[in-house]
């Protein structure tokens, strides 16, 4: 753990009990320090943050709603105009990540090491909260290697770190191969010893619905969803499988670790030390708790990769103060965030953890949606970045095979626009044949 984690830690067992002013006054100093960095080494800010300061350089809070949205287009169409030219010292180095989340749109984040070392923390601070003992075994699942290759092997180990580093840190963790069948999957949670499962809760779901049907289904303590929306079958469902209570975080690679399920109830706590989150009406204003509006974020600690006022792509509500002794913001009703399973004769499969970079680099594309038309046929549609450039298609067509069926017959389709879901966002995985009986 380093030194900066150890002592952000330390303050966010402290600043869950902070008084709501004590809060905001954090906050701003946090977003003072970012607002100044912005504008002065981000191309893209330049102007952009004129409406809050004043001719002395200070800051006028009141017109915080002044400064326009920045949207996921402009973070794939204007990224090098987004990067700092130099970054506060400290805060270095800077890593990429790939993703497209669950709206289509890829986009590439920049993020500092001291941004990773604040959500590390955040995370930590769940895990005490929620128990989650270190020196016990912890399983994820993963399509490819940390090179971004297709994992052969059945499962890797990774160690945590010192047991007495902190819930994060300690114990061990299997990497299994999520390309196997489920039975083997299950096979090697049994066989390992893993307590906790971390993955996406439709993968998860297929997952459980497999343990079922076992003749001694594995048990496990908890299942650790992030991802996507969590649903109350889906939370039935674990706890009739595994016999596992299911926590979860509410995260994005823009945004980190922005909220964390609380210990007493199924809503969540908001991580307000690291990230502010708004949540505005359609004209920009801020709801009232109870009403649902889209999330627009502001993380503190990503100087590489300023997002100042990000719409994330969900919608949520905040709720009134928690029944626990937390002081931190309530969020509840995230939606937007959900894949859908695809259904084949032999059971339903996942399509998450389809490779980003494969399909940037051969597809070409601005957006997708994966799309069942019927039981063993795929559209994959796109949005082209330049309808003259030539698809490479077979890589893509084998790429799905192996992630998800074998018999798949697979459409590139190229579309003007991807249809957004209720929840607001373009959805990436969607099923449209009649559910199989």
């Amino acid at each position: 753990m380093s030194a900066f984690q150890k002592q952000i830690l330390e303050m966010l067992l402290r600043s869950q009990y902070w008084p709501p002013d004590q809060m905001l006054a954090y906050q701003r100093s946090q977003l003072s320090q970012l607002l100044h960095h912005a504008r002065a080494q981000v191309p893209f800010y330049k102007n952009r943050l004129d409406p809050v300061f004043r001719g002395n350089g200070g800051i006028d809070w009141n017109r915080w709603n002044e400064i326009p949205i920045v949207t996921r287009a402009d973070l794939r169409d204007r990224r090098n105009e987004m990067l700092a030219v130099t970054l506060p010292p400290s805060h270095g180095p800077s890593k990429t990540f790939h993703s497209s989340g669950s709206s289509g749109v890829p986009i590439a984040m920049e993020t500092t090491k001291i941004a990773l070392d604040a959500n590390r923390a955040a995370a930590t601070r769940f895990y005490e909260l929620q128990g989650i003992d270190s020196k016990k075994t912890r399983a994820t699942l993963s399509n490819t290697t940390t090179t971004g290759e297709m994992l052969r092997e059945e499962f890797y180990f990774k160690q945590l770190g010192r047991p007495s580093a902190g819930a994060e840190y300690g114990g061990r963790k299997i990497v299994l191969n999520r390309n196997l069948p489920e039975s083997r999957k299950l096979d090697l949670l049994e066989s390992e010893g893993v307590t906790y499962l971390s993955d996406i809760p439709n993968n998860t779901e297929v997952l459980a619905l497999a343990n079922l049907s076992r003749k001694i289904p594995v048990k496990l303590d908890a299942i650790l969803c992030s991802g996507q929306g969590l649903t109350v079958d889906q939370r039935n469902l674990f706890q009739e499988s595994f016999g596992a209570r299911s926590i979860s975080v509410y995260s994005s690679e823009e945004g980190g670790m922005m909220a964390c399920q609380c210990g007493d109830s199924f809503h969540y706590h908001l991580n307000p030390e690291i990230v502010l989150v708004e949540i505005l009406t359609p004209d920009g204003n801020a709801y009232a708790p109870g009403e649902p509006g889209r999330v627009v974020i502001t993380p503190f600690f990503s100087t590489a990769l300023p997002l100042i006022r990000y719409d994330q792509g969900d919608t949520a509500e905040l709720l009134p103060p928690c029944t626990c002794k937390s002081r931190l913001p309530v969020l509840g009703k995230i939606t937007g965030r959900q894949d859908q399973l695809l259904q084949f004769p032999d059971g339903l499969r996942s399509a998450t953890g389809i490779n980003q970079k494969l399909l940037r680099e051969n597809l070409n594309a601005l957006a997708f949606q994966l799309a069942q038309i019927a039981t063993f046929k795929l559209e994959l549609r796109f949005v082209s970045a330049d309808v003259n450039k030539q698809v490479n298609a077979d890589p893509i067509i084998a790429h799905i095979r192996e992630l998800i069926h074998p018999k798949l017959e697979v459409i590139l389709k190229p579309v003007e626009k991807i249809p957004l879901n209720s929840g607001g966002k373009q959805q990436r995985i969607v099923c449209e044949i009649a559910p199989q009986s």
